[in-house]
């Protein structure tokens, strides 16, 4: 394995500092004792890989899903794991309702134990259907904002741990700031308390955050072939690949269950106004929908940091989030100050919506000199 990720890195041209080498000799010992029990180390071989962003996390977790010598693996991301999970257990959990009667009225029936039982099998169920096959799993991205996730979270956890398989996560925060707000963060104690105990902790911080070093255009793929741009002049969007919409080439799409506008589309490029898609009822899930159809997106008129609303920062926030997980080509066409509306956010989701935004070409870029880094992937 250690052959075949050292390989990788040959191959993207990547030189791998101390920290990353570090933690890679730690995923490859988990693997190697999770897989052979009686030559490996007695630790704990499940690991929590986390750091702030721009570490190299995710390649080295892509480097070492491809190095496993095993075929029953499944490397997921957080946001595409919860979508199915939510989908197939609220379906799951509609089935199972309908074969109990449940009493409506207020009483003894309320909290039904059998109610309460098919609603956990149920779960169980949707867990199973996703990760049943599954001996070793690389979990990206791992974190719990939405206090809807944190039982679903801790039930997937403990069902992975109870089956023995290997699981391997990334994520920008340490445990203890998993849920972070104080009015909900019991309810991922239980998590917490799992990770601590059957899983090994790892920091990944070289002090150096990869995204913010230039680029030679040549070597931009994805998410950071994208610009950050603050002018609507034609010669300057036409030097990105750019043509302004028109007005009657506006047009509507219904991803999930709103309608979005959308300014135009044009083969799998498709142009968004700010507040058209981060000021309306959008959620992630049109995103991750959106994402699958069209793998160049643009969002104009970004507002100033005096303009953005909390709502809004939210959701571009998630947007990029998406669309950098999916390596798509993201341009912004911002106000020059919208960074600065970044503070709005907790301290971690600031720091990772910066990294992502420094991926771009930025507005005053001339020049960019050829520095080779671990860009090129989700980090």
């Amino acid at each position: 394995m250690l052959c075949a990720i050292s390989a990788q890195a040959a191959s993207d041209a990547l030189d791998l500092d101390a920290s990353q080498l570090e933690t890679i000799d730690l995923l490859v010992g988990s693997a190697l004792g999770h897989l052979d029990p009686v030559h490996g180390s007695p630790t704990k071989n499940n690991v929590y890989l986390w750091g702030p962003p721009g570490r190299g996390k995710t390649w080295l977790l892509g480097a070492f899903f491809e190095a496993l010598p095993i075929e029953s693996k499944l490397r997921v991301h957080f946001h595409d794991f919860f979508r199915d999970l939510h989908a197939t257990a609220h379906k799951a959990t509609a089935d199972a309702m309908k074969e109990i009667e449940i009493s409506d009225t207020v009483g003894v029936k309320r909290g039904n134990p059998d109610r309460v039982a098919a609603r956990t099998s149920a779960i169980e169920r949707s867990i199973h259907s996703i990760l049943g096959n599954v001996e070793v799993l690389c979990f990206d991205e791992f974190h719990c904002n939405d206090p809807g996730d944190a039982m679903l979270l801790a039930r997937t956890v403990k069902y992975i741990v109870e089956r023995g398989i290997l699981l391997i996560t990334t994520s920008n925060y340490p445990p203890e700031e998993l849920l972070a707000d104080e009015y909900y963060h019991h309810l991922v104690m239980p998590t917490i308390t799992m990770i601590r105990s059957e899983m090994t902790v790892h920091e990944l911080d070289a002090q150096r955050d990869y995204r913010t070093l230039d680029r030679a255009e040549d070597d931009r793929v994805g998410f950071s072939r994208g610009n950050v741009l603050h002018s609507w002049d034609k010669e300057i969007l036409a030097t990105r690949g750019l043509v302004q919409p028109e007005t009657n080439d506006a047009t509507f799409l219904t991803p999930t269950s709103h309608q979005i506008r959308v300014l135009r589309i044009t083969g799998r490029q498709i142009w968004f106004d700010f507040s058209d898609l981060c000021e309306a009822l959008t959620s992630t899930l049109d995103y991750l929908k959106l994402a699958q159809d069209y793998d160049h997106w643009i969002i104009s008129d970004v507002p100033s940091a005096e303009r953005m609303t909390p709502f809004g920062l939210r959701r571009m926030a998630n947007a990029i989030d998406v669309l950098y997980d999916q390596q798509i080509r993201l341009d912004l066409i911002t106000a020059e100050n919208f960074t600065d509306s970044f503070t709005q956010l907790p301290e971690l989701e600031a720091s990772r919506l910066h990294s992502r935004i420094n991926a771009l070409n930025p507005a005053d870029d001339q020049a960019l000199t050829t520095i080779t880094t671990l860009e090129g992937s989700a980090v």
